[in-house]
């Protein structure tokens, strides 16, 4: 029988004490900045602060009030809009899970947008010629599309 040759573990390493890497290596000392979370801005948040540097703030902001209140007129207010697009949407979406079905991407965001049109005539001013031409633009992109004619 061979006899077996042992190797020891440490053959060839230095003995003696360790350097530790020092935890504070590379970092200035002094006080620490607070850690402060990113929230998203909404589009008013971002308005306001484009016109903080650009503008005086009276100026944009009677810009922004008179767009909203146009809009209020041609398509009702902004929260029973929510309510009733988003009603739409639930059901739609709600159907096509049931039927285990999926949409294309710009059919899904044609349908969000087609409910987003009829919400705004149920809400607003059904004669806006402009809710009912954007109906069938959705359309035409998505038939466009599945006919090899995208635009």
């Amino acid at each position: 029988m061979e006899a077996v040759k042992k190797v020891s573990p440490l053959k060839g390493r230095k003995l003696g004490p360790r350097k530790k890497p020092s935890p504070l290596k590379g970092r200035k000392l002094g006080p620490r900045k607070p850690k402060v979370g990113v929230m998203p801005l909404s589009l008013l948040e971002v308005a306001r602060k484009v016109a903080d540097a650009t503008q005086p703030k009276k100026a944009v902001f009677e810009g922004v009030d008179k767009i909203l209140q146009e809009r209020a007129q041609s398509y009702g207010t902004f929260v029973s809009l929510a309510k009733t697009a988003q009603e739409f949407k639930s059901v739609l979406y709600r159907e096509l899970g049931s039927r285990n079905k999926r949409l294309a991407d710009d059919q899904a965001e044609s349908l969000d947008m087609i409910l987003h049109k009829i919400a705004r005539i149920i809400n607003g001013n059904a004669d806006h010629a402009d809710s009912w031409a954007d109906i069938a633009g959705y359309a035409t992109l998505v038939a466009e599309r599945l006919q090899g004619r995208a635009l």
